[in-house]
């Protein structure tokens, strides 16, 4: 297995395409998408109110300091190149696809440790984005942010069979989330 400090993030990046890269980039965007486009019965306010939120997931996230370095320098790419999500947000349908794909492409470069963290954090962005139209207040009435709700409910389901149970998402967006589980070959979702 890989050394965690064999590789650094150039070196990483250094290995892959043009193309492949720009994959990588667009991998928390593009999942966020995905999980949006996948329940549609909220009409279209509730989609545009998840790819509203998915630009403040990704902000919070690539914010948040508890995560590798890898997984920040992909997250404040993916927010700096913002002006190709127009273009990313075509072909949602092949992101778990694309997502298998960067996920084998990485496996080489970066150790076991790593990639989890990078899968965690792209599977917490997938979540985010499917409770992201529910957002509300707490039972204090106050909001918190996406981020901190993430943490606080993955905390509590962790021993559960099925860590979705409890959350309040369409049963489409349930569907979403374990494919891209599946392709991220996270257990968490």
């Amino acid at each position: 297995m890989v050394n965690p400090d064999m590789h650094s993030l150039i070196e990483i990046f250094s290995q892959l395409s043009p193309a492949d890269e720009e994959l990588l980039i667009s991998v928390p965007y593009r999942i966020g998408l995905y999980v949006s486009h996948a329940d549609v019965t909220g009409g279209w306010s509730a989609q545009e109110s998840e790819i509203q939120s998915l630009t403040d997931i990704l902000r919070d996230y690539s914010n948040d300091f508890c995560k590798t370095e890898f997984s920040q320098k992909v997250l404040m790419d993916c927010l700096a190149l913002r002006g190709k999500w127009p273009v990313w947000s075509q072909d949602a349908e092949s992101v778990p696809a694309q997502v298998d794909r960067v996920m084998r492409l990485l496996q080489p470069m970066m150790s076991e440790k790593e990639l989890a963290g990078f899968c965690e954090v792209l599977g917490d962005i997938a979540l985010a984005v499917a409770m992201a139209f529910r957002e509300a207040a707490d039972a204090d009435g106050e909001n918190r942010p996406i981020v901190q709700e993430i943490l606080a409910r993955l905390g509590g389901i962790l021993a559960q069979k099925d860590p979705l149970d409890h959350i309040n998402i369409s049963d489409s967006e349930r569907a979403a989330l374990k494919k891209l589980a599946h392709s991220l070959r996270y257990s968490r979702l």
